[in-house]
């Protein structure tokens, strides 16, 4: 039985180990916080569940799912009300409903009539020249026009990741978009083109957003259940090192343990100070170089008639060029009614990112104030809280900028060479959740299962 350690147990660490059981090795997970589920975290209180990382999950990748499902989630699973289909921008100062159909792109304010008629050139937009370090913001700019970059991918990437599109990659954003335009030389057509073949197919076109019936915390706590014991907090590895056949995994108490192969799901930062004691371990620490952004989330919880907003949607985003303080708002308690006390409502913000990095430095108490003060402006939320979570998430967020692979290529580089490593986790498979579980999956595969 093959003996694996898993540096890191969030969710690529945590997929990682339960795919390694089911294929019968031995997972050891090392984390070095004393708290599993990495950017997930789910808070439950006095009738309020909050999530202060991700809210919902996109359907994973079919392989994920049935590995979701085997570990007993099958039946937690929960989707969100069909408000998750509208979703406001903020203009003007205030909230506007994105358009869903040709007819609201039409009578839509957020566009102008001439960047309406910008957008719809561009399947006469020429192909580009598919360059690996073009931003989101030069994409959107050169295929839709300024309008559409300015009020509709910049509060996205944003929102999404805290990132700022002039400098965020778009090939790693948008991977989708890039191909369609590079296959079928246009964003629109690639796009229209795809979901006609993947309709002659009889596939899916894509499964919706989900969460678990008491918060995306429950894949965590379901998975580290099933491992018991293999896990340990509060343990971080400062060194690896190479030996016959295998590794060494030096923790920071000074325990060690002997494995045949690694699986590396910690941050990217952790490379900065993580031993690496075999050739080409040092020039890993490019990884702890990539760019990251902060985020702050903010929870708060009102009686429904100290709202005036009508809330009827996800959530709203916010462009740079509105100049707010925050980033965008969810709408949880609209997606999830019973996840609050009856008769009230769970907005939660998201500030800081590249867009405002000072956020993150400030106090819980000034934090919650510009917030208030931002939800009273936006969409009429009066009245004192009835409940109130901050969290911040320092660095958290890794983004992909300009020189983008080469940070990655000593990590691809040591897999190549050496049996028994793999990386993942969000720098490596991607910021959302569903990337970051597939990517662990697919990790421990192809450590173990070509063996079997």
């Amino acid at each position: 039985m093959p003996r694996i350690a898993i540096v890191g147990a969030g969710a690529a660490g945590l997929v990682a180990a339960r795919r390694l059981q089911e294929l019968d090795a031995e997972p050891l997970v090392f984390e070095a916080s004393n708290r599993l589920g990495g950017s997930i975290e789910t808070i439950r209180r006095d009738g309020w569940l909050a999530e202060c990382g991700p809210n919902t999950v996109n359907e994973p990748d079919r392989d994920v799912r049935a590995l979701l499902d085997r570990a007993g989630l099958a039946g937690r699973i929960v989707r969100p009300t069909d408000a998750v289909k509208r979703r406001y921008l903020v203009h003007d100062g205030a909230p506007q409903l994105l358009p869903l159909s040709p007819g609201d792109l039409v009578a839509t304010p957020i566009l102008s009539v001439a960047g309406r008629l910008r957008m719809l050139k561009e399947p006469f937009v020429a192909k580009g020249r598919n360059d690996p370090d073009e931003s989101v913001d030069a994409f959107a700019r050169r295929r839709f026009g300024d309008e559409v970059a300015a009020r509709l991918f910049d509060p996205l990437v944003a929102g999404t990741s805290g990132a700022d599109p002039t400098q965020m990659l778009v090939r790693v954003a948008f991977p989708k978009l890039v191909e369609y335009e590079q296959i079928g030389g246009s964003v629109l057509k690639g796009a229209v083109r795809s979901r006609s073949q993947a309709r002659r197919r009889g596939e899916a076109l894509g499964g919706g957003l989900w969460s678990c019936r008491h918060g995306l915390g429950e894949i965590i706590e379901q998975l580290a259940t099933l491992l018991g014991p293999q896990v340990r907090s509060g343990r971080p590895v400062v060194r690896v090192a190479a030996r016959d056949n295998g590794y060494s995994v030096h923790t920071a108490d000074g325990a060690s343990a002997e494995v045949d192969g690694v699986i590396f799901a910690c941050p990217a930062s952790a490379f900065e100070s993580l031993q690496l004691d075999f050739p080409g371990g040092d020039a890993t620490r490019s990884v702890a170089t990539i760019p990251h952004s902060s985020l702050v989330t903010v929870s708060l919880g009102y009686r429904r008639e100290h709202v005036a907003h009508p809330l009827d949607g996800s959530g709203l985003l916010a462009p740079s060029s509105e100049g707010r303080r925050i980033l965008g708002t969810l709408f949880p308690s609209t997606l999830f009614p019973e996840r609050v006390p009856a008769g009230h409502v769970l907005l939660t913000a998201f500030a800081g990112g590249m867009r405002h990095p000072e956020v993150a430095e400030m106090t819980d108490a000034s934090i919650v104030e510009m917030v208030r003060a931002e939800l009273r402006d936006l969409l009429g939320a009066a009245g004192e809280p009835a409940f109130c979570e901050v969290r911040r998430w320092r660095a958290a967020l890794p983004i992909a900028t300009r020189g983008h692979a080469a940070r990655l290529a000593p990590a691809a580089a040591l897999e190549a060479s050496r049996p028994g490593l793999r990386f993942t986790g969000a720098w490596r498979a991607g910021l959302a959740v569903h990337e970051v579980m597939l990517g662990g999956l697919r990790a421990a595969e192809q450590l173990v299962a070509p063996a079997r």
